[in-house]
């Protein structure tokens, strides 16, 4: 099996050079923006396949944070692209279905850490993302380890994938997204479209469909694993429960996950199908969904479901 550390090419030191000073642009851009803005909220979503479908394999888990930043909040994002900035952080554990003996057509481990900046804005009615990332991925963010501690903790079946990792790496990851928000009797109706460059190239188009008056004066911040939309908790005062369902397609066309080059195929098309519950009781805001990932390279035998909970509340 192939080794997970890069042997040759890249040192790490080099590439941990590369990578602070990548760091310090995408921070600094954010920092640069910020200006006297104040902490608005923070938002932490929790992404498991062990809240899911109660396994642990392929997207294993994510955990995902941001802080937003800005001037004021106003009951919806401002029409300025900047002026509302989020500052994320997020975790990824990707796996083979088997811990221990994995097949050699499965995927490969990868630890995946990603520091970034965000912005939202509402200009003529559309709601904006963009954001630029630096990504982390390999043996060096040190995961894997992590993992087999807690998993030694709690007495699961400890990974023995030292030797089946994706190697050493570091890049910028660029992304977007446009949807708006129609009304359709009860339910409120979003349409979207999302893009990326970096870590995986594609393009997206879905839909999230919201029963309930929750978050209507919120700001929503997508889940990047299971693609559900969870609040911030900055709208304030609102009480009762939302229903959420939502489902998209992408088509990939690379991922560092699953290189061409170790003869992984990509599926032609990526499919995921979520639904959730929001719940408020100010100035707290929770949320469980679960969503269905479908294959994303062809020797994955099927999809997986995976579970989504977030808190969030405003400062």
């Amino acid at each position: 099996m192939t080794r997970g550390r890069r042997k040759g090419g890249v040192g790490l030191g080099n590439l941990w050079r590369l990578s602070a000073a990548a760091a310090a642009v995408v921070l600094g851009i954010g920092v640069a923006e910020a200006g006297e803005r104040e902490r608005l909220g923070w938002s932490l979503a929790i992404s498991n396949d062990s809240i899911g479908e109660f396994l642990d394999r392929w997207q294993s888990a994510s955990v995902q944070y941001g802080a937003f930043y800005g001037s004021s909040w106003e009951g919806a994002a401002p029409t300025r692209f900047g002026e509302l900035l989020e500052f994320r952080f997020r975790t990824d554990i990707l796996t083979p279905s088997d811990l221990e003996a994995p097949d050699p057509s499965d995927r490969r481990h990868a630890g995946v850490l990603a520091f970034g900046v965000h912005s939202h804005s509402a200009p003529s009615g559309f709601e904006v993302r963009g954001g630029l990332d630096l990504v982390v991925v390999g043996p060096q963010t040190g995961l894997l380890d992590l993992q087999q501690e807690l998993h030694k903790a709690l007495g699961f079946t400890v990974p023995t994938l030292e030797d089946f990792q994706i190697e050493d790496t570091a890049r910028l990851n660029l992304s977007g997204e446009i949807g708006r928000v129609w009304d359709v009797g009860a339910a409120r109706v979003r349409p979207f479209v999302e893009a990326q460059i970096g870590m995986e190239d594609f393009l997206r188009a879905g839909l999230d469909v919201t029963f309930g008056r929750l978050g209507r004066g919120d700001q929503m911040v997508r889940a990047v694993t299971t693609g559900h939309r969870v609040p911030v908790g900055l709208g304030g005062g609102d009480a009762g429960f939302n229903v959420v369902i939502g489902a998209d397609v992408a088509r990939v066309v690379d991922s560092i996950y699953l290189p061409k080059a170790l003869g992984y195929e990509l599926t032609q098309v990526r499919a995921r199908v979520r639904a959730g519950v929001h719940y408020g009781a100010y100035p707290w805001d929770v949320f469980y969904g679960f969503a269905w990932l479908g294959e994303e390279f062809e020797a994955q035998t099927e999809g997986q479901v995976v579970g989504t909970f977030q808190v969030a509340w405003p400062f």
